[in-house]
């Protein structure tokens, strides 16, 4: 698989689904729980956008898997293996917080290899090809040289789950004492991208489902940075949510992990 081509066309088709994606913002659009749970949101774009990727993808590529987070794609493991995320944030998107964005990547034997995010509000589009770099809108971007905790800029976000509360408030107030600004988005491709970026240090998700979001992951290594899961352990690309740190180097990580790992009940 040519990976220029095949990132031309992530470019290419990502733009025209963030086209969609503001052209349906501004009609009446349906929201809805997913999975019986309130706070698991999706919309009625969420689902047009996604049928619009699958669509694209199968194609220009046939022969390819494809998973997404809303489904509808061919859920298997095959290589290459698309993965999409029509609106990373929706809860954000659903009440008009500019604060979300089209996920698109591909992998090759379980590694991200091209991808993009993209947030069409701000029109900022983040994306990375595996050995050549990580862009924002065909700029490079290098994850920022912050080395001390004390210094550090973080996004938290314990998620939802009833067994990471008492973490996610044990790790919150450390957080408060050891770091310069905690702050949380809600959109966790576009919150890594911001880590990529150089904007913040880290980025930590109590549980996080890495396979609608492998593009942002990609983008993060391709800028320098690094990824580890729980008690400072390998990160696999899976839809079963995970605890994730990203940070912009190892000194950092380090130092997160330590922090929020050490003398807790995991």
């Amino acid at each position: 698989m040519k990976t220029m081509e095949v990132y031309d066309f992530i470019i290419q088709t990502i733009r025209e689904a963030g086209d969609l994606l503001m052209r349906e913002r501004k009609q009446r659009f349906g929201v809805m729980a997913k999975d019986g749970d309130p706070r698991n949101l999706v919309t009625s774009v969420d689902k047009k956008v996604n049928e619009f990727l699958i669509s694209a993808i199968k194609d220009a590529y046939p022969s390819h898997d494809i998973y997404s987070e809303e489904g509808g794609g061919v859920e298997n493991t095959g290589s290459p293996l698309w993965t999409i995320d029509p609106i990373d944030g929706t809860a954000n998107f659903s009440r008009a917080i500019p604060h979300f964005a089209v996920c698109i990547g591909v992998l090759e034997n379980g590694i991200p290899t091209a991808g993009g995010v993209y947030n069409p509000v701000t029109r900022e589009l983040f994306s990375f090809q595996k050995g050549i770099g990580a862009f924002l809108n065909d700029e490079p971007v290098h994850v920022s040289e912050v080395m001390e905790l004390s210094k550090a800029h973080v996004f938290f976000h314990a998620g939802r789950k009833k067994e990471v509360r008492d973490w996610g408030g044990e790790s919150y107030r450390r957080l408060l004492g050891n770091v310069r600004k905690t702050s949380n988005f809600a959109s966790s491709s576009l919150d890594a991208c911001f880590v990529a970026s150089g904007r913040i240090e880290a980025n930590i998700y109590g549980t996080l489902s890495t396979l609608d979001i492998a593009p942002t992951l990609g983008i993060l290594i391709e800028a320098g940075g690094v990824v580890a899961g729980a008690n400072g352990g390998p990160v696999t690309f899976s839809k079963d949510p995970q605890r994730v740190y990203m940070a912009n180097n190892r000194a950092i990580l380090d130092a997160v992990t330590s922090l929020l790992e050490t003398d807790q009940n995991n």
